[in-house]
């Protein structure tokens, strides 16, 4: 009995230790913006021929969409937009229905349809970029050293 929970206890110890290893909202949003710096990720201000095919929450400021072609962007959002975060569905309001515009077109939700979330930088990736980045949400240190399509719903890229 006192082996069981000796065991019990070990195994609560490990696994409350390694879920302190997670990184804040605000130093994932620092890490993201660390990131670009690093790798010299240039922004632009319209994606010409964007059709929204799939998105992953990163945080309340940022994302990343999935377009046609496999291309992917991620997004910087203007404020703070923390039904982002949480959501299931995802509307994107834009100004011209095959372009994506920084400063003119907002997210927002199905739930908080009102609730637009202004895009505020637009940054294309590679995949090695984007897999970098996801990367950050689990944890920084896997990410800084190397500086080197679901439906609209759906949360995965």
């Amino acid at each position: 009995m006192k082996l069981a929970l000796l065991m019990l206890f070990g195994l609560m110890l490990i696994i409350g230790c390694s879920s302190n290893k997670g990184l804040s909202t605000e130093e994932k949003n620092q890490a993201f913006q660390r990131y670009i710096t690093l790798n010299n990720i240039e922004s632009v201000n319209k994606v010409t021929t964007f059709k929204f095919r799939g998105w992953s929450s990163l945080t309340n400021k940022y994302l990343i969409l999935s377009s046609s072609h496999k291309r992917q962007y991620l997004i910087e959002l203007a404020g703070f937009c923390s039904e982002i975060f949480w959501t299931h569905a995802l509307l994107i309001n834009r100004t011209t229905s095959s372009s994506l515009n920084a400063g003119f077109d907002s997210i927002s939700t199905l739930d908080e349809p009102r609730l637009k979330c202004i895009i505020k930088t637009i940054y294309p990736l590679t995949k090695q970029q984007k897999d970098e980045i996801i990367k950050i949400t689990e944890s920084e240190d896997k990410i800084l050293p190397s500086t080197n399509e679901p439906e609209k719903s759906q949360h995965n890229l």
